[in-house]
């Protein structure tokens, strides 16, 4: 059930960081998007917490590392291969995982796949 419950929440940072990467890329100011979303919809402390992180570019401070992130991620893919279940969700946001450790962010918070999204999206 923990890695399930990670998988989702994972997923939805992953949705997050396109988010905040598409309304930066309009101009578009990081807490002004956070601010939409989580009073309205997204109104739940995930996003809230995760949101705020990622508005703010506050992944230093690990609550989840991203190393530990790509772990749990390997156990649910070996999970699904096991039960012939696809996760193509599940499959972007270890990508995205895998490439914040290329870039040395190993032992960064796991939301900063949100500034592996901005920088594929042509932002610093």
């Amino acid at each position: 059930m923990k890695l399930a419950n990670n998988m989702v929440l994972g997923c939805a940072v992953e949705a997050m960081g396109e988010g905040f990467a598409l309304t930066r890329k309009y101009g578009v100011d990081p807490a002004a998007f956070f601010e939409v979303m989580t009073d309205g919809l997204f109104n739940a402390p995930a996003y809230k917490v995760y949101g705020s992180i990622i508005a703010k570019e506050g992944y230093a401070t690990a609550g989840f590392t991203t190393a530990l992130g790509l772990k749990d991620t390997n156990l649910m893919l070996a999970a699904a291969l096991s039960a012939n279940v696809p996760l193509p969700s599940l499959n972007v946001y270890r990508d995205r995982l895998l490439t914040a450790m290329a870039n040395g962010e190993g032992d960064l918070d796991w939301s900063v796949i949100a500034r592996v999204q901005a920088r594929a999206s042509g932002l610093k």
